[in-house]
């Protein structure tokens, strides 16, 4: 006769690597980091393997044979945990972390949260800001950027086509003689906004436009996006952004289109990080997904 399979252990071992530390597992599970340890001293004498490195202090850093059984029960525990929450016991929370740049984090990702957190009461978002290339062994469950080069190789998926449009504060709009918006030529006459961070903004306008670049060459410059946007809004210019970013502004009146045209200037894409596969991972980038195709 077998022995029974040790569940509750095989529990606390997807917890461990969930919450990435023995302390935040036994923080999580209502338990002293000895019980936690010693479910999954069991669990390796029971499977004949190591599944932590051990001289990693109380980080939870897989060794190959338990990132191998991670990947391979840590959805079945995860459902089988949902068919036992089915009778209206209180879920117990679990957190994923993402990273992402300022600008996406600022302007449309934290903006769309709340209609996250009213759908999955019980999957709590962290949100860390980081530019550039991404750091693919960081313990991060998902990394969001526009560049996808910057993903460093790691698989990844289109989530939202990026649109930009043309806008400034009323206030500027109206020192401007509303006739020749008919043209684009009264661009090359007015101060435009413009940020390093996104050189190709307005040569991708002028290009859409049959306008030379070079006579849209920003007039007013920023380092990154968030300040330029915050400079439209005080009326220092005109400024073509991405409209995701500045759909809340335009509702608001704080800014005003001043054309109808929207111009393709991208794609934002999402990469699960290394060892994060994960039930709570999947219900986010399918969230993502979703609501980035509204931009679309």
């Amino acid at each position: 006769m077998s022995t029974r399979p040790p569940l509750n252990a095989l529990h606390i071992f997807c917890v461990v690597v969930q919450e990435k530390g023995f302390r935040q597992a036994a923080q999580a599970l209502h338990l002293t980091p000895g019980a936690v340890s010693r479910q999954i001293q069991a669990l390796e004498a029971r499977l004949k393997q190591v599944l932590f490195d051990r001289g990693i202090g109380n980080s939870a850093t897989l060794t190959l044979a338990g990132r191998q059984l991670y990947e391979r029960t840590a959805d079945k525990m995860a459902e089988i945990i949902e068919v036992l929450d089915a009778g209206g016991r209180t879920r117990r929370q679990v957190s994923i972390l993402v990273d992402t740049s300022v600008t996406l984090a600022m302007h449309w990702l934290i903006p769309q949260l709340p209609a996250f957190r009213q759908r999955y009461p019980q999957i709590h978002v962290h949100v860390r800001t980081v530019d550039g290339d991404i750091n693919p062994s960081a313990p991060v469950d998902v990394f969001l950027r526009r560049n996808a080069a910057e993903l460093r190789g790691l698989p990844s998926r289109t989530f939202m086509v990026e649109r930009s449009v043309l806008v400034s504060s009323p206030a500027f709009a109206s020192t401007l003689n509303l006739r020749k918006f008919g043209s684009m030529r009264w661009l090359a006459e007015v101060q435009r906004i413009g940020t390093r961070s996104r050189p190709d903004l307005w040569p991708g306008w002028g290009r859409a436009h049959g306008l030379d670049a070079r006579a849209l060459e920003p007039t007013l410059e920023f380092d990154n996006t968030v300040l330029a946007i915050l400079a439209a809004i005080q009326g220092l210019g005109v400024l073509v952004v991405p409209e995701a970013f500045i759909a809340a502004m335009l509702d608001s009146g704080a800014l005003r289109l001043m054309h109808s045209a929207r111009i393709d200037t991208g794609v934002y894409s999402f990469a699960i990080g290394r060892q994060q596969a994960s039930s709570r991972v999947a219900i986010f980038t399918d969230w993502l997904q979703e609501r980035g195709g509204r931009e679309i």
